[in-house]
C-alpha cells in the first residue's frame, strides 16, 4: 500500500483519457499502457480488436514497454477445487448469456493476443489465488 506522500510523489506521472479502444491507441511515447477489466465483457472477435488497437503505439514506444491487462482469468479446468471452478464456469456462463462474450483462461489470452500480433508475448502472469489476475505483456521486436 502506497502512503500518502508516495502517492503525491507520482501525482502527474500518470495520466487517464477518455479512448475507444476499437480505435488505435493515440497515446505514444508511454512508459505502459494499461487495461483494466475491458476484455471479459467482449467477444473474441473484438477483444483481438482492442489489442490490435495497441500495437502502433507499442511500437513507437521502443522495446520492452508493458501492456498491462488486469482482468479475470480463470483457471485451467480441473486446476482448483471444484466450488470454487463452478463459481467462476457461472460467471463465465453469465458472461455468455448476457453479452456473447466469456472469461478467459491464460492460454486463451495468450491465442488472442498472438491473433491480433504474432509479435505479443506473455512476460508474467499474476492471477494465483484470485480471480482477478494481470497479464504483463510484451511486442517484441526483432
Amino acid at each position: 500500500m502506497l502512503t500518502l506522500r508516495e502517492l503525491e510523489q507520482g501525482r502527474g506521472r500518470i495520466s487517464y483519457m477518455k479512448h475507444d479502444f476499437f480505435e488505435a491507441q493515440p497515446v505514444k511515447n508511454a512508459a505502459a499502457f494499461f487495461l483494466r477489466q475491458c476484455t471479459h465483457n467482449w467477444c473474441d472477435r473484438d477483444v483481438v480488436r482492442i489489442f490490435k488497437g495497441i500495437v502502433p503505439s507499442l511500437e513507437a514506444s521502443g522495446p520492452g514497454v508493458p501492456f498491462l491487462i488486469n482482468d479475470t482469468i480463470i483457471p485451467e479446468p480441473g486446476s482448483i477445487p471444484l466450488h470454487e471452478e463452478r463459481a467462476l464456469r457461472q460467471m463465465d456462463m453469465l458472461m455468455m448469456i448476457a453479452l456473447g462474450a466469456k472469461q478467459r483462461t491464460r492460454a486463451e489470452f495468450a491465442a488472442l493476443l498472438k491473433e491480433a500480433d504474432q509479435r505479443y508475448e506473455i512476460v508474467n502472469a499474476y492471477a494465483e489465488g484470485s480471480s482477478m489476475g494481470l497479464l504483463e505483456v510484451e511486442l517484441k521486436v526483432n
